[in-house]
């Protein structure tokens, strides 16, 4: 059996990021897949050998298409990237912001999985975690209802996508709560909100790590669930 190869997208920074130096540790191989030139470079150049990086954007199609899978095969997938959109009730979203979010949260890791389908390896047992959000069980704060619904669609996803290609691949979702990261400095409620989180404190990049290690590496017999990393809230 080789090595892991696991794809991360939005890989620069943040979760995405944490999730790549954790599966380093544990000597996987990574590709990451970012739009930020720049901080794909460093986070590459930080992991050294064992990681390769390429600047692509998820939303477009052909992007996708002419990515290098073939120099590393991958046998691991994470659909990390996605964006939060401008808080703004629902009412009052153009439909091009609508379409927008839902291409980058649900059209994207539709296509870079298919995408990774056509170019995996064979000798290894593979996975694919889904980064959603409670905001996909719960419709999201005032203001992220796009964003929630986006994060529903997701979860509707891995479940069809585990049942698809099962018994070859394994499909889990990650639903983080409220973790620190760049990205939670817009979302509604910020890290201070600690008193609607049972255990009292915003999450870390690290402990969404832990969980996506866990279920890309450790987890035979999970497929079709959906993990929450968010303190005890809903």
């Amino acid at each position: 059996m080789s090595r892991p190869t696991v794809l991360i997208t939005g890989a620069a920074a943040g979760i995405g990021q944490a999730i790549a130096i954790r599966l380093v540790q544990r000597g996987a191989r990574v590709l990451l897949w970012d739009v930020s030139a720049p901080a794909l470079e460093q986070t590459r150049d930080e992991l050294g050998d064992l990681a390769r990086a390429e600047v692509v954007d998820i939303a477009d199609e052909n992007a996708i298409a002419s990515a290098d899978m073939t120099t590393w095969r991958p046998t691991h997938l994470v659909n990390n990237a996605g964006i939060l959109g401008q808080k703004r009730s629902w009412l009052d979203l153009e439909a091009a912001e609508i379409e927008r979010l839902l291409r980058i949260n649900v059209t994207g890791p539709m296509l870079v999985t298919k995408a990774f389908l056509n170019a995996r390896a064979l000798d290894t047992p593979g996975a694919i975690v889904n980064m959603a959000s409670i905001a996909g069980e719960n419709g999201g704060a005032p203001g992220f209802a796009a964003y929630g619904a986006s994060k529903g669609a997701l979860l509707a996803l891995t479940r069809a996508m585990a049942r698809d290609l099962a018994p070859d691949l394994r499909v889990n979702a990650l639903a983080p709560g409220i973790i620190q990261t760049a990205m939670q400095t817009g979302a509604p409620d910020g890290a201070a909100n600690a008193e609607a989180i049972p255990l009292g404190r915003a999450g870390s990049a690290e402990e969404v790590a832990g969980a996506a290690e866990w279920l890309l590496l450790d987890a035979p017999y999970t497929s079709g669930e959906v993990l929450r990393v968010a303190g005890g809230r809903r």
